[in-house]
């Protein structure tokens, strides 16, 4: 007996703070939802979704692969806007196909290889003290990975040496609190030239990081290639990476140890499995960039759920407003491991009624994201 059709009718876009959350809905009322990755401008995404909308309407929602490239190839724009509503969009389409089949994501996609998803916490603070004393607590609440901001307020003020040893020094200090049983990473947020990131390379390196981030500014594939290859350290980049095209180059220089495709940005679920797969040939990890709303990380959940090389899922505590407010439920975070949901599609909603009354807030300087100046006034670079 041929299944029942579930056609696209609407797709709507809700903009909360600085995410944005897509809403796609069946001609049989079945609602999937995802999140775009957009999260300088997510009133971009906003303006795009609906320009979108006629080249899905009236589709079969049970095709994410045929309609993603349908798009694509139609737009064949470099736009991380586009981009990311499309992954929104992706996403919806996967979280719709899930509950009309009963089955959660991860089902669809080849079924369980774990039972739950390491989560590496984000930590950061304006002092040494304040840095060593949350890595501490984190990992006595369970957390066994962490990622640590080590570049501390004022860093662009002093001289290069000073500079450079202050931070290694951040990360020692950390080292020394929570031991060696825990994973420990080191988010350096671009703030480096290629030759600045080998010579932090070497001098962490007693330290035995578990990798590096994000070191140098992504613009050029090749120089975070080459950078990587010269760092002789794990390196994890790609973040801001749009495509599968992008992630094969990076995936080919064999030099990269992480690759970290956004769910919310490369592409969805359709995009994401095939980088994973460029990955795992060549050995490499997947840990994927994760800092926004939960439904992304929801995405990533099922991910992580029947993906080999999925490593550890980074992680911002969603146990406060606004995560609690803009769904039904939270991703669950037990001992450091987030739980992997069985309930269908990607197992959770949105709160409508929230995001009715909610209003955009522009990203501006929040969460660390700031160009920070050097002691000439300029935009520094260490």
């Amino acid at each position: 007996m041929p299944r029942p059709l579930h056609l696209i009718d609407t797709i709507t876009c809700h903009v909360a703070g600085h995410w944005a959350f897509v809403e796609v809905t069946t001609d049989q009322g079945l609602t999937g939802i995802g999140e775009a990755t957009y999260f300088t401008h997510p009133t971009a995404v906003a303006a795009i979704v609906p320009d979108l909308l006629p080249a899905y309407r009236g589709q079969d929602a049970f095709r994410p692969e045929y309609l993603f490239n349908r798009v694509i190839k139609k737009h064949c724009l470099r736009d991380a806007a586009a981009m990311a509503a499309l992954s929104a969009i992706d996403q919806a389409l996967w979280d719709i196909k899930g509950k009309a089949l009963g089955v959660p994501v991860w089902q669809l996609l080849g079924g369980k290889v774990r039972d739950r998803v390491r989560a590496i916490l984000l930590v950061e603070g304006p002092s040494r003290d304040d840095l060593v004393a949350k890595a501490v607590a984190a990992r006595d609440e369970g957390f066994t990975a962490l990622k640590i901001k080590p570049f501390l307020e004022g860093w662009g003020r002093l001289g290069h040496a000073r500079a450079l040893r202050d931070v290694v020094a951040n990360v020692a200090a950390v080292r020394e609190a929570i031991g060696w049983d825990i994973d420990l990473a080191v988010e350096v947020h671009r703030n480096l030239t290629p030759d600045q990131a080998v010579t932090f390379a070497d001098a962490v390196r007693p330290l035995m990081l578990y990798f590096i981030e994000d070191a140098i500014l992504p613009y050029s594939i090749d120089a975070n290639n080459h950078m990587s290859a010269a760092m002789r350290s794990p390196s994890a980049t790609a973040e801001r990476q749009t495509n599968i095209f992008e992630f094969r180059e990076t995936s080919d220089a064999h030099a990269v140890s992480i690759l970290r495709p956004d769910i919310g940005l490369a592409g969805g679920f359709t995009q994401l499995r095939k980088i994973a797969a460029i990955a795992e040939s060549r050995h490499q990890r997947i840990v994927p960039h994760n800092f926004t709303a939960p439904v992304s990380t929801a995405g990533h959940i099922q991910l992580a759920a029947c993906t080999v090389n999925w490593d550890v899922q980074g992680y911002v505590r969603e146990d406060r407003a606004p995560w609690t407010d803009v769904v039904d439920r939270i991703n669950t975070l037990k001992d450091g491991f987030l739980e992997i949901p069985d309930r269908p599609g990607i197992g959770m909603a949105l709160n409508r009624e929230y995001l009715a009354g909610a209003r955009y807030v522009p990203f501006g300087d929040s969460v660390g994201h700031t160009a920070t100046l050097g002691m000439d006034g300029g935009v520094r670079l260490l």
